[in-house]
């Protein structure tokens, strides 16, 4: 019986773009005249996803009632039934709701029916990395993928450098603002990604087993030094670039990175967008990175980032005005109790 054939991009870490390298995929391929279909996508809410999406059919789900809640699923007779040449489905390592199934059984089923599908991973949900990925993180996964059944087509890894998929992030581009302190913090801090790209390219080359092992006995030993991390908080204003150069200063003098953060609060003051830009380029001109978040406030969404990127030290600026100078007192004294460990440096704008 013809079978189809499977590939899967293996990502190292949430948010390295394994799902727009599908995307990219099937959009070649359905511009050199395959019939592509999206069998299952997840957006995540990321408009990256949504621009790579063009106008590739996405195959409606079978529904599935379990304790009086309906989920969506992936439908592989809908797939099979659309006579596509290749059907992308994404989360390959996804499980049923009521836990009967699982997506690379339907995709199984998909290839034994002739057609081709290209779908996405992550390491950690490899039977034979979960372990080690759980050691390492410190998180754990329920579902996964037997290795026999992703090596039995081609495999493309998908990385991206630790400081980068910070970085991205950090930007947003992967998790709601209100989840960036949080993702920095655990998951993605940089010795994890590190050891996540090491365990995924053991994995590639068939030395799981050796790295792997090296890899969870360095984790009992000290970890190299990382560069510093001065943040700076920007209040958006003039008086924010005040603060932003002092900070940028403090940042070269330590060889540290500058991480400017500027906090929208609910129902608090908003900024023009041409202030932000003009803030984000002085960032950048200035070796650092420009974040824009937004928090219940701003004392505590600037430890958020300062804790994400175990910072050294966070810059506020102080206020000549007295009832605007007994508000930043107010945030810099939150932001001792907050951060205990952390200097806090007020600078007089």
């Amino acid at each position: 019986m013809l079978r189809g054939t499977l590939t899967t991009y293996l990502g190292t870490a949430p948010g390295v773009g394994k799902t727009s390298a599908m995307l990219v995929e099937g959009q070649r391929r359905a511009a050199d005249g395959e019939h592509v279909v999206i069998g299952w996508i997840e957006r995540h809410g990321r408009p990256e996803t949504d621009r790579r999406l063009g106008d590739l059919e996405i195959l409606p789900p079978r529904t599935l009632r379990y304790r009086g809640t309906t989920f969506a699923e992936f439908d592989p007779t809908a797939a099979i039934a659309s006579g596509a040449d290749l059907v992308l489905v994404d989360e390959l390592a996804h499980s049923t709701a009521d836990s009967t199934r699982q997506r690379w059984e339907d995709v199984a089923d998909v290839l034994g029916a002739g057609l081709d599908v290209v779908t996405t991973t992550n390491v950690a949900q490899l039977r034979s990395v979960r372990d080690f990925a759980a050691r390492v993180t410190g998180v754990g996964t329920v579902a996964s993928v037997p290795d026999e059944f992703v090596r039995a087509g081609d495999v493309v890894l998908v990385d991206l450098p630790a400081d980068v998929l910070r970085r991205r992030i950090a930007s947003g581009a992967v998790y709601s603002a209100d989840q960036v302190g949080g993702a920095l913090g655990n998951y993605f801090r940089a010795t994890n990604l590190t050891a996540l790209s090491a365990l995924a390219q053991a994995w590639m080359a068939g030395s799981l087993e050796s790295v792997g092992s090296d890899i969870l006995a360095r984790r009992g030993t000290s970890e190299p030094p990382t560069a510093p991390v001065v943040v700076a908080g920007d209040s958006g204003s003039r008086r924010g670039e005040r603060v932003i150069a002092r900070a940028a200063e403090i940042a070269r003098e330590r060889d540290a990175e500058l991480v400017v953060v500027h906090v929208q609060v609910a129902d608090g003051l908003a900024h023009s967008q041409r202030d932000l830009d003009r803030h984000r380029r002085l960032s950048v001109e200035l070796g650092g990175i420009f974040l824009d978040v937004q928090g219940s406030g701003t004392a505590d969404a600037l430890a958020d980032v300062a804790r994400a990127w175990d910072a050294a030290l966070v810059v506020v600026a102080r206020d000549r005005s007295r009832l605007r100078e007994f508000a930043r007192a107010s945030i810099s004294a939150r932001l001792h109790r907050l951060l205990p460990s952390t200097s806090i440096e007020e600078i007089r704008t």
